[in-house]
């Protein structure tokens, strides 16, 4: 790209305000209706808890959740790409805006149709999982060519805290300034180490030597598998119409996308077993190993 396409954190809508309308967007425009309150869908599904609402009709989708799981970095990262992407290089669901209610928290967006990845995995042709693996390359190079408007940071699109669901509860630190940092709070939460109180201790055997401390930054989508990717399109013909669940985005070292993409994959899906997801971005088998692990050993899900 001629020019990098940026990402001013100081033009984020503002996610300390208990809702927020974007009335330029075509929910608006098409129809004269508002935005389904909280109120009225919680009458709606009482037994509402955190999950996805759709209103084909409406063109509409609803993610609810508590606020403690459902944070509006979301929503600033779906309006930040979107804005830095207006061609759709990246194709990313329409922010139609979110409320606060209570300890909830609603992000309305567009719906994206087709089938996820994985869902349409078994009808795919071997050309057309050839050709999504080349359209998933380009989405990852597109996110990569994104810079800040600030010095490099890893942490959350605001320059905040980090969102990956790997350090949330007890581990939620950022930004930091370097990889090494970041890769010592990854050791540290796997150890269950207080790195701001204490000297980090480094035991044989427990992988610290298999994340490199050296390379590159980038903005990263940090949960790019295979329900994420939205697909549609005949057998022969598919292709990448969506990609969704931005909830742990951010900036990363250059692995952790690799690590995602694998992540949450079974073993023997063709994703991992037939070397797919290999052909969309360079390997770090080390990384992988190590951030396995260390997933392991904190219980995540």
């Amino acid at each position: 790209m001629a020019n990098s396409p940026k990402i001013d954190i100081y033009s984020l809508p503002d996610i300390s305000q208990p809702e927020m309308d974007f009335r330029d967007t075509s929910f608006f425009r098409h129809q004269s209706a508002e935005l389904p309150t909280p109120a009225s869908l919680l009458r709606q599904y009482p037994d509402l808890g955190a999950g996805v609402l759709k209103f084909s009709d409406q063109n509409l989708v609803i993610k609810v959740g508590g606020s403690s799981e459902l944070h509006l970095e979301e929503a600033q990262v779906i309006y930040g790409i979107r804005h830095a992407f207006p061609t759709s290089e990246v194709p990313v669901p329409e922010l139609f805006g979110w409320r606060k209610h209570g300890d909830m928290t609603f992000i309305y967006m567009s719906l994206i149709s087709g089938k996820t990845l994985r869902e349409a995995w078994d009808d795919l042709q071997t050309d057309d999982k050839t050709s999504i693996c080349v359209q998933l390359s380009q989405i990852v190079t597109a996110l990569r060519s994104i810079k800040p408007d600030t010095p490099q940071f890893i942490g959350s699109i605001n320059g905040g805290t980090l969102q990956d669901r790997y350090f949330r509860y007890d581990y939620e630190g950022g930004p930091f300034l370097s990889i090494k940092s970041y890769n010592d709070w990854l050791f540290a939460a796997a150890t269950r180490q207080n790195p701001e109180k204490e000297e980090l201790k480094f035991p044989d055997g427990l992988l610290r030597d298999y994340l490199s401390d050296e390379g590159q930054i980038y903005f990263t989508h940090g949960d790019l598998t295979v329900g994420n990717i939205i697909v549609s399109g005949p057998p022969g013909a598919y292709r990448i119409v969506g990609i969704i669940d931005w909830e742990q985005a951010g900036w990363y070292p250059e692995y952790w996308e690799y690590c995602k993409l694998l992540y949450g994959v079974e073993y023997d899906h063709p994703w991992r077993e037939e070397g797919w997801a290999d052909k969309v971005m360079r390997p770090f088998p080390r990384e992988i190993d190590a951030f396995g692990e260390y997933s392991h050993w904190r219980g995540c899900p």
